[in-house]
This record gives C-alpha cells, sequence and structure tokens, in this order.
C-alpha cells in the first residue's frame, strides 16, 4: 500500500509542476510502469529508478564511488562521453565534509540545470547527466564546494562540455 500511495503522490507532485524535482533517499526504489512517464528537471538521489516507463529528467543519478581512500584535494574531472548525446558522466571528489553545488550553463552564462546542491561527505562521486532536453552547443559545467558554516568558497572548477545531437 506505501508503494501505491508514493507512486500516486510522485506523479501528482511531478506532473503539477513543470519545474520539479525527484529525489529519491537511500534505500527508496520507484519502479515505472510500461506507459507512464516520469518527467521531472532533476532526478537525483541515492534510491533507484527502473523501468519500461519514459523516465526524463535533467539528472539520472548521483553515485558514490566506493574506495578504501578519501581524496586529499577537491577535483572535477573532464565529463565522458564528451561531445555527447544525450548522456555524460562527470566524477568529482571532495576531501572533507562540505557543502556542493554543481551547476550547468550556457554559453550566455545562463544557468540551466542545477545538478546537485547540498552537503557531501569526502570520497568520490559520479553524477550522469541527461541532456536531452537541452540543444546541441557548447554548456560549461561549474563545482562549487564551501566549508565551515559561513559558507566560504573552498574550490571552484568549470568545465566545457558539447552535446550533439
Amino acid at each position: 500500500m506505501k508503494k501505491l500511495i508514493l507512486l500516486i503522490i510522485l506523479s501528482l507532485t511531478v506532473s503539477a509542476n513543470s519545474q520539479s524535482v525527484l529525489t529519491l533517499g537511500t534505500g527508496t526504489s520507484l519502479g515505472v510502469l510500461s506507459g507512464t512517464d516520469i518527467c521531472a528537471n532533476i532526478i537525483g538521489g541515492t534510491g533507484i529508478l527502473y523501468g519500461s516507463g519514459t523516465i526524463c529528467g535533467g539528472l539520472l543519478s548521483v553515485e558514490t564511488i566506493a574506495s578504501n581512500e578519501l581524496p586529499t584535494s577537491f577535483d572535477m574531472s573532464q565529463n565522458y562521453p564528451n561531445p555527447f548525446n544525450p548522456n555524460t558522466v562527470i566524477n568529482y571528489q571532495i576531501p572533507n565534509s562540505s557543502y556542493v553545488s554543481i551547476k550547468v550553463y550556457d554559453q550566455l552564462g545562463r544557468e540551466v540545470y542545477d545538478l546537485f546542491e547540498g552537503e557531501q561527505n569526502a570520497g568520490f562521486y559520479r553524477i550522469t547527466f541527461d541532456g536531452t532536453n537541452l540543444a546541441s552547443g557548447i554548456y560549461y559545467y561549474r563545482i562549487t564546494a564551501y566549508s565551515g558554516s559561513n559558507r566560504v568558497s573552498s574550490f571552484t572548477n568549470t568545465k566545457k562540455m558539447s552535446l550533439i545531437k
């Protein structure tokens, strides 16, 4: 019964607002039945989204990459593949707990996607980005990590990516 109620609430939330966010918590799974559409500007979290229906959104997932070591510095890798159509992967690492913001911008500097914003523990991370709703072109993605309670920027990096449809 809980799964059915969750699906109904998510369906109403996602379809009622064209600027929607679908977040899947740890241990959560959401099945999308054949013939069903789940569309949100941002689909994120650590849960599992699966099924044979249509799943559309800007962000497919933010994953923690398992490692026995912790990073010693901030870093963000070039996305791959690049150029991409429509999905690409962005890897990054943070050496200590930080408030992290990752955004995508068009060539004019306008924000087109807010990929992730929130607290993250030290570790290695991977974002899978879906550019289905974007036009072909050059885009920039930027990570900014803030430390401390006053949120002082401790790391910023911007990279270029190309979407070719």
